[in-house]
């Protein structure tokens, strides 16, 4: 079972990486191989919006070439679990985070189906990864979790996850090991 951890913490910010070691001991010791990337330590473009993964290189980015996302989106296709790390943002993902999130455009393709009354796009794979989104956050504001545990939501109808889970810890919680533990847990990660 592979593990794909994408930490989305901003230059100068270190406080998700005590949840990535985490993460990663507690996956290795259930038998997973996991890698993890660091993303404001690599090379990672904006999508442009041009839609050639769609329609000409169906699956592959052709618009931005030559940077490190090739190889993420490459192993999150491949991925059994796919987690993100991110500092909470009015609600939402860090932009380290996001610009990888919205190069994973083509791993869909650009058709549409009605999946529970909704349109949504048709997978591109047979199978995707499970998501896990966990965010921090200073001080916890309940509509800023609400709000992001909704986009999580959102984005997994999208991706067609097994299982997905959104959480928001407060910077700082000594209880962190144990929530961390919990997820994995009662996402079936873990026994």
């Amino acid at each position: 079972m592979n593990a794909l951890i994408l930490n989305g913490s901003l230059k100068g910010q270190d406080g998700l990486q005590s949840i990535q070691d985490i993460l990663e001991e507690e996956l290795r010791n259930g038998g997973w191989l996991v890698e993890s990337f660091i993303l404001h330590q690599m090379e990672i473009r904006s999508c442009i919006g041009c839609f050639r993964c769609w329609d000409t290189t169906p699956g592959i980015c052709t618009g931005v070439r030559g940077d490190d996302a090739e190889e993420i989106i490459r192993k999150a296709a491949n991925a059994d679990i796919l987690i993100f790390l991110t500092s909470l943002t009015f609600g939402g993902y860090s932009s380290e985070l996001k610009k990888i999130i919205e190069r994973f455009l083509g791993l869909l393709q650009p058709a549409m189906t009605i999946v529970g009354g909704e349109h949504h796009h048709v997978k591109r794979y047979e199978r995707y990864p499970s998501i896990i989104a966990i965010a921090t956050a200073e001080n916890l504001d309940e509509e800023e979790v609400q709000l992001f545990k909704k986009l999580v939501d959102r984005h997994s109808l999208n991706f067609y996850p097994p299982k997905h889970r959104a959480e928001v810890f407060q910077s700082g919680d000594e209880g962190i090991l144990e929530r961390v533990k919990g997820i994995l847990v009662d996402m079936e990660m873990l026994r």
